[in-house]
This record gives structure tokens, sequence and C-alpha cells, in this order.
């Protein structure tokens, strides 16, 4: 099982890649709604990390050819657990905690007119959780907490035509240390590996092709 967010991540990467055979569409004053699934591994205080499994909605809009803003809500599920006995005051030592993630992200587009368009993507939001583990004892008992997140990652589209594209994506989202019921001290937070797609709703302000080169005189 740990080996498979560098799977996931191969695999979805290549998918990406291979659907890069139309033309990226011009993006500026369009409006997306995204949805995309995959694996989640969390990063906790824990000696044992689990894979887990989450995905997420996004409402984007692009402002510039380059640079675009988006809402993204989503459910996470994630495992962790300690194999060795706990230090005294320390609880259960098997944890799976729901999430629901919601972040506003910017979004950096590389090369937005090439028929494959990477791009890196970073924001902040509110973090909801609720864990439940090996007892009932606080802050184990299911109870829902929130704090702030940091979401940040790369991912690659790709148009299938000019109002549907795949999107892949590989990220890491920050949270503080106590999350995980323990605080060590260590940077906690979980990796993503998705897959998803895109549906652009608008057509965007009208937009002219860059003029072509005068051919050379001599």
């Amino acid at each position: 099982m740990k080996r498979l967010p560098a799977a996931l991540t191969a695999a979805i990467l290549t998918l990406c890649f291979a659907c890069g055979t139309a033309n990226a569409q011009y993006l500026v004053g369009r409006w997306a709604l995204g949805i995309d699934a995959g694996a989640n591994y969390w990063i906790t205080d824990y000696n044992e990390y689990k894979v887990g499994f989450g995905g997420q909605v996004v409402a984007r809009y692009e402002i510039a050819r380059y640079f675009g803003l988006g809402l993204a809500a989503g459910y996470e599920v994630l495992q962790t657990n300690q194999s060795t006995p706990l230090n005294p005051g320390a609880y259960a030592s098997w944890i799976k905690m729901n999430a629901i993630p919601i972040s506003l992200n910017a979004y950096f587009h590389f090369y937005p007119a090439k028929k494959v368009n990477p791009y890196f993507f970073v924001g902040a939001g509110l973090f909801m959780y609720q864990r439940y583990g090996i007892g009932t004892a606080p802050p184990v008992d299911g109870a829902w907490h929130s704090t702030y997140m940091i979401p940040l990652g790369f991912g690659v589209e790709s148009f299938i035509n000019k109002d549907v594209s795949i999107d892949a994506s590989i990220g890491f989202t920050y949270t503080p240390d106590d999350v995980d019921a323990r605080t060590s001290g260590a940077i906690n937070g979980y990796a993503i590996a998705r897959v998803g797609v895109n549906f652009y709703l608008n057509e965007g302000p009208p937009h002219k092709p860059a003029p072509k080169p005068a051919p050379a005189r001599f």
C-alpha cells in the first residue's frame, strides 16, 4: 500500500500527457467547474502512515492569461497508526479522521496556449475534522473541530475539446500540529495524488489570435 501514491501519481501524469492531443483553449474570463478524486497520505506524529481516499469540487475563474482563482471544497478520509507504545498521556494508537477542507486557491498556469498546460496552485482555508480512534477518550471521541489549512501543489490540464479537460495533480496540505491529537513539533498534513475533469461553463470574452510573424525578406 505504501507504493500506491507513487504509482497513482505516475499513472495520472501519463494519462494527462497522453490526452494532450488537442490545442489548449483560451482561458481568460472563463468559469470552470471541476471534480477530482484519488489517494491521500497522512503525515502525522505517529510512526505508521496510511493511505486514504478523498476528493473535491472546485469552482475556478480565469482572471488573466497565467492566473486564476478557485474555491475548493472536499472530503477526506485520513488514517494513521502507532505500532509501539505511546508516551504517557498520549491518546489512541490508531486514528481515523473524516475531514472537510474548504479553501481559496490561486492557480498559476505555465503554458496556457500549449497542448499540455502545467500549473501551480497555493491557497489557504478552513479545515474541519472529526477524529475516531481506539477508545473514546477526548479528543478522539468523534467531536468536530476546525482549524486553518494551507494547500499547495502541481498539476497538468489537458483539453479533450474546448469545454472539457482532463486534470491531474499532486500536492500537500499543511495543517497545524495538534490535528492528529499529538504535538511533537513535526510538520503535519497530508499528501494527495488525484485525477479529475473540468467543465468550462462559458465562452469568455471575444479574443483575437496572436498574429503570425511576417516572413523574412532578403
